[in-house]
């Protein structure tokens, strides 16, 4: 949307200001230009040592079915390394209980 303009100078002002405006852009335009084409040359120096880098796992699987199966594998080992722990501590609360509480029923 254009402003409102009501003599020369004010549009000569704001053509100014677009003016500095395209050579901002153009100057920022240049430098990401100047970074794609360093990252395209550093890729193609990688080559095939970049496969070689990335760690063996179905995670970076090409299949979505590989790649979900290995998420839930991950999960449920989490899981098995968290709750296995808590069940222990939850057996040992429960047995202490049982023994503590069967001692303390009254004998008549």
């Amino acid at each position: 949307m254009s402003p409102k303009l009501n003599n020369m100078n004010e549009l000569l002002v704001y053509l100014d200001s677009l003016e500095e405006r395209v050579r901002e852009l153009e100057k920022e335009n240049t430098a990401l230009l100047s970074q794609q084409d360093s990252l395209d040359r550093y890729i193609k120096e990688l080559g095939g040592d970049a496969q070689k880098m990335l760690p063996k796992s179905s995670l970076l699987s090409t299949s979505f079915i590989q790649r979900a199966f290995a998420v839930w594998g991950h999960y449920f080992v989490a899981q098995l390394i968290i709750s296995i722990p808590l069940v222990c501590i939850y057996i040992a609360f429960i047995t202490f209980i049982l023994r503590e509480g069967i001692s303390l029923i009254p004998t008549p």
